[in-house]
């Protein structure tokens, strides 16, 4: 019934938006629906039932069972997921399984766990998932046969569409990790390896345990960090890789946060660029309100994660999107439509129902659809009705891309090593890290969607082939940057493309040639020059501040997805008036406006050969425009 390809489901060959919720019985024992004494079979199949009846088509779950080493080969057994998975593919649903828990030591190793900057062991948290030394040849063996095993053990599901390769992996947010021999054994290899220190000295030098005081000491915490950094997501990748050759069909993701684009970046070690490169999907976890200010950080790391992705020619989804108890109904249709405006091809909520109340569970009665004893939460009536409004739409949501202006910020691990390593000081604690650059990031990207265009994320590396057709580079900062990152830039300045450096002192922008060899004479453009003096041309027009708008185009339609982020939650008054501006707006001649539950024909007004007219009605939270050229087409 459901097959997934490229990051699009289909369902009876007809492509569908991703809809689902976490229905994780969870590798920790009191993160659960259910406890182990109650009817957990019994109480599984009402709820698969009522996920089918509130509208949704995918369900994630953890392979929870056993994973043993017997007789000198790989065991699994998941006998309860088992029948998870075919009680959601008899009720209609698709699932997806996350393949490893905390960590995997099936040789009983006792120098596998990660070290801290005092050598002491990490200690175990609910919420930090990558346990075991990435440097441990036996502990990545382990790894990767329990991978290639369990991920074998579901072939017998055909409605398995895709593998979860752990969860939210990251170091940890406290305390510098990993000081375990083998990873510093393996960094003194690297070193050695990238050149960066000849062999003999590299085999004398101890791991640094601060941050540097010095610049000339910057560049070695720099690379021990970015060692970490690497050996994370290649390890997430390999494991990827085995997953698909023992098992083809499903396609692999892992769930991200959202350390990418906040400071903490290089501590945590996640990279949405270097999983999009191997894995079928890119995969986050997104808790973020889209609400007031921070409306442009949420934006900001879901547009991140697509960006990264659609370099690969690949999709984004939302592998956990929040869910919480006391989530309003409001906060639910915003952060949707601003999610289906980013080009997200799926959302999994976090999670159908509470986890069961143990006194010291983690998240007691904290995140679901309805409570642990199945009361609804207020959010769910209209959650169910934005169901329909997604089911209704799918098959466009699922063809079209995001519209993209040509603007890109360039995204530099090397720029976020560099501002951690200057900005940080002593701080152990991720939360309060300080990079600018992951500021400097944030206030480009709000600055220039302020001025009506999509933004997209690149790293050097991309420019050459340019797969997001970028025309303007916005460079958050010159320094950090390594000679290859800087040769592609030169290339793509050389090529007909346009660079601006951010100016933080003035939030201006200052063109790559201006930066030298005399800054101090450049006066520094707002972003709306910039776009001017690069001719690139709004996308759309409206006078609404608190009214976002994102544009995605495919199978013959334009999808208008319109996000009121009003701190105070206030409607839309009817009469405003939205101009879009599109190269094709002469082929659309009708114009349909989607709520949960209500639909409204829109007048369209033409502006000209590009641009076209809308009055919108009085609107909640936000709405779906659908533009089409012949009328009554849904």
């Amino acid at each position: 019934m459901f097959t997934l390809k490229n990051g699009i489901l289909y369902r009876d060959n007809r492509p569908v938006f991703a809809l689902g919720l976490s229905y994780y019985p969870s590798y920790h024992p009191q993160k659960v629906p259910v406890p182990p004494e109650g009817d957990r079979e019994g109480e599984m199949a009402q709820d698969i039932s009522e996920m089918v009846d509130a509208g949704f088509n995918v369900v994630r779950m953890a392979a929870l069972g056993e994973v043993r080493r017997e007789a000198g080969s790989v065991k699994v057994d998941f006998p309860f997921i088992d029948r998870l998975i075919a009680r959601a593919e008899n009720a209609g649903l698709a699932s997806m399984v996350r393949l490893q828990g905390y960590g995997v030591n099936l040789s009983g190793f006792t120098d596998n766990l990660m070290l801290n900057q005092r050598g002491e062991e990490m200690p175990f948290h609910w919420g930090w998932f990558v346990r075991n030394c990435l440097n441990h040849a036996g502990i990545l063996k382990d790894n990767e046969e329990a991978t290639r095993v369990s991920a074998a053990h579901f072939k017998r599901f055909p409605s398995v569409v895709s593998f979860q390769i752990y969860n939210e992996p990251a170091y940890p947010a406290i305390d510098y990790y990993d000081y375990n021999p083998h990873s510093i054994r393996a960094w003194r290899e690297w070193l050695a390896e990238r050149g960066y220190t000849p062999a003999s000295e590299a085999a004398t030098l101890d791991a640094p345990r601060k941050r540097p005081v010095f610049e000339a000491e910057r560049s070695l915490w720099m690379r021990w960090r970015l060692f970490h950094y690497e050996r994370m997501n290649d390890f997430l990748n390999r494991l990827s890789d085995i997953a698909k050759e023992s098992h083809p069909v499903p396609e692999t993701l892992t769930c991200h946060m959202a350390w990418p684009a906040n400071a903490g970046s290089t501590m945590r070690g996640e990279d949405y660029f270097r999983v999009a490169e191997k894995m079928d999907i890119v995969g986050i976890t997104h808790y973020i309100p889209a609400i007031g200010t921070s409306h442009y950080y949420a934006s900001e790391v879901l547009d991140m994660a697509e960006s990264a992705a659609a370099c690969y020619g690949k999709h984004a989804w939302l592998i956990e999107y929040n869910a919480r108890t006391d989530m309003s109904a409001n906060e639910w249709e915003r952060e949707t439509y601003s999610a289906v405006g980013s080009g997200f091809k799926g959302i999994l909520y976090y999670q159908w129902r509470a986890d069961y109340p143990y006194a010291d569970g983690p998240e007691p009665e904290g995140f679901g659809m309805v409570f642990n004893n199945r009361r609804k939460t207020e959010k769910f009536d209209r959650a169910v009705a934005m169901n329909g409004t997604m089911n209704l739409l799918g098959a466009d949501f699922a063809r079209a891309e995001k519209l993209r202006s040509g603007v890109a910020v360039l995204f530099s691990e090397n720029v976020n090593a560099y501002y951690d390593a200057l900005d940080n000081g002593d701080e152990n604690d991720v939360a309060r890290n300080r990079e600018r650059s992951a500021f400097w990031m944030r206030a480009i990207y709000a600055d220039f969607r302020k001025n009506a265009v999509s933004v997209d994320f690149v790293r050097a590396g991309e420019l050459a082939a340019n797969p997001l057709g970028v025309r303007l580079l916005l460079v958050p900062s010159l320094a950090g940057l390594v000679a290859e990152e800087k040769q592609a830039i030169d290339a793509f300045a050389a090529s007909g493309g346009r660079v601006f450096v951010y100016q933080p002192d003035t939030f201006g922008y200052a063109a790559l040639s201006d930066n030298v060899p005399r800054p101090d004479k450049v006066v520094p453009l707002a972003a709306e020059s910039v776009l001017d003096s690069c001719g690139i041309g709004r996308a759309y027009r409206c006078d609404k501040a608190t009214l976002d708008v994102k544009v995605l185009k495919g199978g013959g339609r334009c999808i208008v997805c319109l996000v009121n982020f009003d701190p105070a939650e206030k409607p839309i008054d009817a009469g405003e008036n939205l101009t879009l501006f599109l190269s094709d707006a002469a082929e659309y001649r009708a114009a349909r406006l989607y709520e949960p539950k209500k639909e409204t024909e829109l007048a369209i007004r033409k502006q000209g050969p590009g641009a076209l007219s809308l009055t919108l009605p009085e609107l909640g939270m936000g709405a779906f425009i659908v533009l089409t050229g012949e009328k009554n087409e849904h």
